[in-house]
């Protein structure tokens, strides 16, 4: 019983190799006729002893998994649930996942051997990764379609046991005995086979659940850039038969089970009527409640009387849905505050567990984009913290307009936002900024503020053409629509001020970092500011699901 190492286990240095139940000589006798009778020498010449159990350069693993009667053994090993683990990297597949998805056991063999060849570069991509961060790599692992998966762990904080030392608390012998040096699970990465970093899910040390999620996530993510080409809205397109049932089974096909469409958002998408994609979260994850159904029902109606369907975009049960039916609507009601504020990267992990959640702007304009949807709306825009340009806390919601063909209609920026960044960004990342009926850029529930936007449009026709333009001509990314609130429910600017600042005061008392603050301070100022924000939000989330209707309709005219 040894280890196996080889030339390219040196690269990774931090990684532990794992015992496997086979020696070298045992490998060998894995492999074709032609491979051992290759290698017979080097076997019979090389080291002896320990040395000859442990070690394996790297030229003859390459050769031994390029070889099929060898990589079929792999193969039954893995499909009987045992860990094969060579030169400090785990074989992430089975004969299911590779048949899942759409490759040959020749082109998984081909894949990770490749990796092996590559792995020096990707050892850059790891480290680019880990950058800034203390932990170590503490495990690897490389599936079917040359993906790679890298676990992390950091160094235990054992300073509790200390405080409790000094307090002459008693600590229990299987804590004392602990060692100071003792590592806890961190943070996990997936990568692409170009070395790219796609999602850090947050799996630990479990291959099925990590083929699962490689599974799932490939074939959300490779397919919505190919989508993104073949439903780009032209007027020739439109007008074809085939626009009808067939595409909606394609889009259907397209996510693979993921993605369920309401009877009235799949009739009208059929009969190539105005669709609008709107925001979960801040309907049935934010400021409104009591009574989020009611409002909901009055979000859709808003979106009907305007002329499209409406389509909240969320997540029930692992399932992507594009509308929601009465009792959908009822069910989140009722989980409001147990479910998980969805953004785009977030939505395969969810889906993988089958759990439920409210789509972010981002999460609902990638789904959008994916099954060719151009028109969304919501609340207000994420962006740039404030502080962010030490923090890089920069929402999502800017990287998935600047990455998706599709038309957001929002109220501006949230209030807790440095707009002056959030506008930097969004000029860097090429979006464009229209003011529908302002010259400048709204602030949530105040109508406008110090930023003066460089393009104006009066009528949701002069939108429309926009967007028809921009998808005619393939132009790549979105655009954002900003809508002021109505007048009558502006709330005062120097209030609103200085709620911001009384809550940006508790998060940084309470040390309220990351993905959390948002949540956190919106509450907080509701706090601040009473029922009057509640409502404000409210008339801002149906003004601009009437704008987004209107210029759905035009769109489709």
């Amino acid at each position: 019983m040894g280890q196996i190492a080889s030339d390219f286990y040196q690269r990774f240095g931090r990684i532990d190799a794992m015992e496997i139940p086979f020696e070298v000589q045992e490998l060998l006798q894995m492999a074709s006729v032609e491979v051992q009778e290759e290698y017979a020498g080097w076997l019979a010449e090389g080291s002896s002893g320990e040395e000859q159990e442990s070690y394996i350069p790297g030229d003859v693993l390459l050769a031994l998994l390029r070889d099929r009667a060898f990589f079929a053994e792999l193969l039954m090993m893995r499909d009987a649930g045992e860990y094969v683990v060579l030169s400090g990297v785990t074989i992430g597949m089975t004969s299911a996942h590779i048949e899942k998805m759409g490759l040959t056991p020749e082109d998984a063999a081909e894949n990770i051997a490749r990796f092996l060849e590559n792995e020096e570069s990707f050892y850059d991509s790891i480290r680019s990764a880990m950058a800034g961060r203390h932990g170590r790599v503490s495990g690897l692992c490389v599936f079917s379609n040359g993906w790679f998966g890298v676990e992390t762990e950091t160094p235990s904080d054992q300073s509790w046991m200390e405080r409790a030392a000094e307090e002459g608390e008693e600590i229990h012998d299987s804590f004392a005995a602990q060692d100071a040096d003792a590592y806890e699970p961190a943070e996990s990465y997936l990568f692409s086979d170009e070395g790219d970093l796609v999602a850090t899910p947050d799996l630990r040390y479990d291959i099925d659940a990590w083929m699962d999620f490689v599974d799932l996530f490939s074939a959300i993510h490779e397919e919505a850039a190919a989508t993104d080409k073949q439903h780009a809205f032209t007027e020739e397109e439109d007008s074809e038969e085939n626009s009808g049932e067939n595409s909606l089974d394609d889009l259907e096909d397209l996510g693979k089970g993921y993605i369920v469409f309401s009877k009235e958002v799949r009739e009208a998408m059929q009969e190539g009527r105005p669709v609008v994609v709107i925001e979960s979260a801040a309907t049935f994850g934010g400021m409104i409640y009591p009574g989020i159904s009611d409002f909901a029902f009055w979000m859709q109606k808003t979106v009907r009387d305007n002329g499209a369907a409406p389509a909240f975009a969320a997540i029930l049960h692992g399932k992507i849905h594009m509308g929601l039916e009465d009792d959908e609507i009822r069910y989140l009601e009722k989980k409001r505050g147990s479910i998980y504020k969805a953004s785009a990267r977030d939505i395969p992990i969810l889906l993988a567990m089958h759990a439920d959640g409210c789509m972010t702007i981002a999460a609902a304009v990638q789904i959008a984009a994916l099954v060719g949807l151009r028109i969304a709306c919501g609340s207000g825009i994420g962006g740039a913290q404030i502080g962010a340009e030490k923090t890089m806390d920069i929402s999502t919601d800017l990287q998935s307009v600047a990455q998706n063909k599709v038309m957001v209609v929002c109220s501006g920026t949230k209030p807790i936002l440095d707009l002056n960044l959030t506008m930097e960004y969004l000029e860097t990342a090429g979006v464009p900024v229209i003011g529908y009926r302002t010259d400048r850029m709204p602030e949530y529930m105040v109508r406008g503020s110090g930023f003066r936007l460089t393009y104006r449009m009066d009528t949701p026709e002069e939108l429309a053409e926009v967007m028809r333009i921009k998808t005619k001509m393939n132009i790549p990314g979105g655009i954002l629509v900003v809508n002021p609130i109505p007048r009558a429910f502006e709330l005062d600017h120097e209030k609103i001020n200085r709620a911001v600042d009384a809550a940006m005061r508790d998060v940084e008392n309470k040390h309220i970092m990351g993905k959390a603050i948002t949540g956190y301070m919106m509450g907080r100022i509701r706090e601040y500011l009473g029922d009057k924000s509640v409502e404000s939000q409210k008339a801002f989330l149906i003004n601009n699901a009437a704008l987004a209707a209107k210029i759905a309709r035009s769109l489709c005219g």
